[in-house]
């Protein structure tokens, strides 16, 4: 069935989410507060400051949204990655290179954007109105910082549009089409490389889930480890309601000049321990649910899927 990729993508992405979103807020924290008091250097730290929060203002601040809205956009990755591979190759018996994979990892990233760039800026926003309390300004008396807390996406969305307009919903586009392009590319491409290497392998289980599970979570953890600087400004840019910068350039030679250039790495660990879980789940989830879609509703196209999956 020709939406079998988009559901499978949708149902996969939403299982990610629910794993990996304390992590991303923790990866957050890190990114933006990088000056004064209010400085989040350390695992630990960010830790301290969402946890001290409690679930729902600060574990899982602003997951509803993400929740909800990154079906949609996984969805929409798998789905124009399956017709990407098709237009690519379209002889169904032969396996696509890996060159076609690159390219059409690169189409999905690409065409994802139009969604996933204003779900990220409203994610962010909420993720980064988390207010940092620190022990050191406890024990000093120092009054943490107070921050007016938008009530849910909804209102957040709402004033982002009041005040900048449409574009406020794609602030740091570029940003993001440089980071996902050629991530999602190289995404996949790892992904392919490795689970057709461990199907072939003793290390099958006869189903692809410990193929998946190995291959999605080092696929992630590549992809992400080769975009982080991008990641750090498009960070900063997206919670800059404030409009201090211009823009990428503007944001990356400020940034580096008042924290140094290692503040481009910031939350890289805590970006691992995130991405293998994640892309994990993603992919075992993504790929075993198109198995049953595909057994299901297009037996005729069993040998398609798994040239596609396996």
């Amino acid at each position: 069935m020709a939406f079998n990729e988009y559901i499978a993508g949708a149902v996969g992405g939403m299982a990610g989410v629910l794993v990996g979103h304390p992590f991303d807020t923790m990866k957050l924290q890190m990114q933006i507060r990088t000056v004064g008091e209010h400085n989040v250097s350390k695992i630990s730290e960010a830790w301290s400051c969402i946890s001290s929060q409690g679930l729902k203002k600060g574990i899982f601040r602003g997951m509803m949204f993400p929740f909800c809205s990154y079906g949609v956009v996984n969805s929409l990755l798998f789905g124009v990655y399956g017709k990407a591979l098709d237009y690519l190759e379209p002889d169904m018996t032969v396996k696509p290179s890996y060159f076609q994979v690159y390219t059409a990892g690169c189409m999905a990233g690409t065409a994802q954007l139009v969604l996933a760039c204003p779900m990220e800026v409203v994610k962010c926003t909420l993720q980064a109105q988390i207010p940092v309390i620190k022990p050191s300004s406890v024990l000093h008396g120092k009054p943490a910082e107070i921050k007016h807390y938008h009530s849910g996406p909804l209102e957040c969305t709402k004033d982002i549009l009041r005040r900048e307009g449409i574009r406020g919903l794609y602030k740091g586009l570029m940003t993001m089409f440089f980071r996902d392009v050629p991530s999602f590319g190289l995404y996949l491409l790892v992904y392919e490389w490795l689970h057709q290497h461990m199907i072939r392998t003793e290390y099958s289980d006869g189903h692809g889930i410990i193929a998946a599970i190995f291959s999605g979570g080092t696929a992630g953890c590549v992809s992400w480890a080769a975009i982080m600087p991008f990641d750090v400004i498009k960070s900063r840019l997206q919670v800059d309601h404030s409009l201090r910068y211009k823009g990428f350039m503007d944001c990356l030679i400020n940034t580096v000049k008042k924290s140094g250039i290692s503040v481009l790495y910031r939350g890289t660990m805590v970006t691992m321990l995130r991405a293998f879980p994640v892309n994990a789940i993603t992919f075992v989830v993504y790929s075993q649910v198109l198995r049953e879609l595909n057994i299901i509703y297009s037996p005729r196209k069993k040998e398609k899927q798994e040239k596609n999956v396996s």
